[in-house]
Order: structure tokens, then sequence, then C-alpha cells
């Protein structure tokens, strides 16, 4: 069996390796007897080598039915009958191959990547694991646990995986492209723009690194980069559809929107039916100001892909440009009508109906909006007017309070932000007072901020304060059970 990524392994390389370590050395004159399962074993394990798989799988089966304590001839039935496609059978040979020795790396490597092809996610790391650990300097065996534990959601766990899996192989391009990934998800967009770099440097005729490397400078607000690394997809694959998306997106970034119209025409041409080619079109002709040619893009991206709720409320807010109001209002309802908990378009279609000075739908708007987004406080602000305009005094009050609460909380939180920030530059300075006088007004601001707790306990474990740095990093694990540990 062959799994993408596998670093320098072939099916006939693995196979001719295991002829070299498994197969018994008979004293002179000993040979297995005719029929035996040691027989049957060894001429599967050559028919194996030799790429005769179903004649292989024949043999192997009736060894182990011969000698089912025999761990080999599992694996090497596992083995073969991955080679076949035949991925559930293939596990339940490697598991017997494991049952019986459960310190063979080599079948708890295969039985991983077997369980991950089948998405078993939670089989794969337990046996990847322990391959890693049998195994420590296999790196496919970090590699495919890195990915098993990206997809479970712990991309901490994952990088640190897959920055083994490359330290171990440096060459192992979809070691490194998976890393970049891994980074990403974990918020370290730096270090991914570093690993994606090192991929497309690596393998320059790789689209997907190129568009990942894109993406990872949109998000990073490099838009020029951005556009670089797509153009370089679509040198490579010019009807790279996604590259063409993508490209679109970042002149949109970058302020270019007549540039962006442009791609997204050349887009149309290759799939005129793209919901969200004609959606992000119309966002460009928007802004643009280029109201009228926007509205025709956004029907015809409704109409295509009628639970497209952006669609609808990006025109509802044409209209409302427009003074349109009931075209308005009737755009808002789409959206919550594809879109039942779109907290944007209940409080637009409020300000709709408070224009039309239908107070009570405008209100009932309003409340709706904060039963999904409870913590904004416009939607407050503006359903206390709505409710001052209607005489309910105490009840505007409220809401006035209320707003005026979470405003409060929003702007400390913008300004443990700031002093966030500034922490780690005085911390990057060597100038460790400093940073955790600011790492400690950033809790005092937020404290509900595990970033800001997590640089205080570095800062603090840095000046020598153990116990102290200890406590605030426990504050930052209660706050994001998957904050990074401690350096």
């Amino acid at each position: 069996m062959t799994f993408p990524g596998v670093h320098r392994r072939t099916k006939i390389f693995l196979a001719a390796a295991a002829l070299l370590l498994c197969v018994p050395i008979y004293a002179q004159g000993q040979r297995p007897q005719a029929g035996s399962a040691e027989q049957h074993y060894e001429k599967g394990v050559a028919l194996l080598g030799k790429q005769q798989v179903d004649a292989a799988i024949a043999e192997l089966a009736q060894a182990t039915r011969l000698s089912p304590d025999n761990p080999l001839a599992h694996y090497y039935l596992g083995y073969a009958l991955g080679a076949k496609g035949s991925l559930p059978e293939a596990i339940a040979e490697y598991e017997a191959a494991v049952r019986l020795k459960p310190d063979f790396g080599e079948a708890q490597y295969y039985l991983g990547a077997a369980r991950w092809f089948t998405n078993d996610v939670k089989g794969a790391i337990e046996a990847l694991s322990a391959a890693a650990r049998l195994m420590p300097e296999h790196a496919n065996a970090h590699y495919y646990l890195g990915l098993a534990l990206q997809k479970k959601g712990d991309a901490a766990a994952a990088v640190n995986e897959l920055e083994r899996a490359v330290k171990i192989a440096p060459g192992m391009i979809a070691a490194r492209h998976a890393l970049g990934l891994a980074l990403q998800q974990d918020e370290n967009l730096d270090a991914a723009i570093e690993a994606f770099r090192e991929v497309v440097r690596l393998k320059p005729d790789f689209v997907q690194a190129h568009n990942d490397l894109g993406l990872a400078l949109v998000q990073k607000r490099d838009p020029a980069g951005a556009i670089t690394e797509f153009n370089a997809a679509l040198a490579l694959e010019p009807d790279n559809v996604i590259a063409h998306h993508n490209l679109g997106m970042a002149l949109i970034q970058k302020g270019d929107y007549a540039a962006a119209v442009a791609q997204y025409r050349k887009l149309l041409t290759l799939t005129p039916d793209d919901s969200w080619a004609h959606y992000n079109m119309a966002l460009a002709l928007k802004q643009k100001d280029s109201l009228d040619e926007a509205v025709v893009e956004l029907k015809r991206a409704a109409q295509l892909q009628p639970g497209l709720q952006e669609a609808h409320y990006t025109l509802g807010v044409i209209y409302l440009q427009q003074s349109k109001l009931d075209a308005a209002a009737a755009s808002f309802r789409a959206a919550i009508e594809a879109k039942r908990d779109y907290a944007e378009a209940h409080y637009t279609l409020g300000t709709v109906f408070q224009q039309q000075g239908k107070l009570d739908e405008a209100i009932a708007a309003f409340r709706e909006a904060l039963r999904y987004a409870p913590n904004a406080p416009e939607v407050h602000n503006t359903l206390g007017t709505a409710l001052r305009q209607k005489g309910d005094m105490d009840a505007a009050r409220a809401e006035f309070q209320e707003a005026a609460r979470l405003n409060k909380i929003k702007s400390n939180m913008q300004a443990a932000t700031f002093a966030t920030n500034t922490g780690l530059a005085r911390l990057k300075e060597g100038n460790l007072d400093a940073a955790i006088e600011r790492f400690r007004a950033a809790v005092q601001l937020d404290p509900t901020s595990a970033q800001a707790y997590y640089n205080l306990a570095k800062a603090l474990q840095q000046k020598g304060q153990q116990a102290a740095a200890r406590s605030a990093y426990q504050k930052a694990k209660e706050l994001d059970p998957r904050i990074k540990p401690l350096q």
C-alpha cells in the first residue's frame, strides 16, 4: 500500500526491505514443509515483492489461517490488502499484527495511515503515536500523526509533529506544506508564510502551495505579495478557478476594484454559472460606485444560488443606499430566509422599518437581532432609540445602559490588545519589567484574554518568577485549553 506523501518509499522498496529483515533463515538442509504456514508465508512475501498482489493475498491469508499467531503474516497480508485498496480488511490485519506484537513499529504506522484514509482520526492518532514513539526517526509516522492531529483541531500538537517530520526529512514537500497549513490554523501567520515560501522554493511548480501562500499573505494584509503568488499559480495552471477567485479577492483587498472586476469577468468566461464570482464582482462594482451593475450581478448570484445570504443582504444594502426601502426590506427578508440567525440582516431590516415609521416592526427586528448577537452595542443603542420613539422610556433607558456597558467592554478589549502588542515589543527588546507591566495592564483591561495571560506568563518566566508564571499560564489555559505550552 503506497500512501500519498510517503517519503522516498514505494511498495517495491518496502517489500524488498521487509524481505531482508523478516523472511526466516533456515539452517543448511532445512526448508519449511510443503503446505506449512511458513511456506505460504515465504511465498506470499516473495509474490508481494514481485507485485503479484492477488497471489500474495491468497498465500498470506492461508499462512494466517494455519498460523494465526504470526504477526508478520498479518502485517504483510494487511500490506497486500491495502495495495488492493481494501482498507477495512487491511486494518483488521494490521490490528491483528499489533495485538500480537504491540512494539511492531511498521505495523503501527501502516495501521495509523490506513485508519487516517478511512477517516478514523482517533484511531489514527492512537496507532501513529505508537509508531512515532517506537520509530522516532520515521518521518512519515510524524507526518501522518501531524495530519490527524490537525484534523482533530489540535493545531499546536500538529505543528510539533510536522516540524519533527521536516527535521528528519528536510526535502519532504508534503510535510512542509502541511506544516504551513497547521501553522496557519494555529494563527502563527509569520511562520506559516515562511513554511509556504520554503515549499515553493523547493518545488516552484506546486500550484496549491502558491495558492496557500497567497491566502496567508491576504490574512497578513499583504495583497501585493498575495497577487504575486496567485499570478504564479495561474502561470502554472491558467484555468485554476480557485486561484482566479483568490486573485480577485486580493485585488479587492488592494483597492484595485477595476482590476478585480476585470479578473472576475475573466473567471466568468471559465465558469459562467459561478454564483460566488458574480457576488464578488458585485462587491468590486459596489466599491466603484457602479451600483446598477452591482445589482445585476447580485441578482444573478442569488438566482444561481438562492441560499447565498450575502448576495441578498448586499443587494438590500444597495437598495437602502438608493432609498428603495420596500426593495431593501424584501432583500433583507430573503437573507433571513436563507440564514435565520443572520443578526446583521435582522438589524438592518429593523433600520428600514424605522425609516418607514413602522416602530413595532423595527423593535421586533432589533430584538430578533439581539437573539443572535446579544453583545452588539449598536443594536442595543438603536433599539433604545426606537423604544424612546415609541414612548417606552424605561425600556429605552435599559437598552442605552446595556449599550454603554458593552461599549466599555469593547473599548477595554481594544486597549488590552494595544497593551499586549506594546508588551510584546518591550519583550522583544529585552525590557522585561516594561513588558510585564503592559501584560498586567492588558489582563486588567480584559480578564478574558488568554493571549495576554500567556504572554504575561512568558515574561514572568524569563524574569525568573516561576510561581507567578505558572499562575498566569494556568489562567491562560483555563481561558483557552488549546493554548501553547510555555517553552
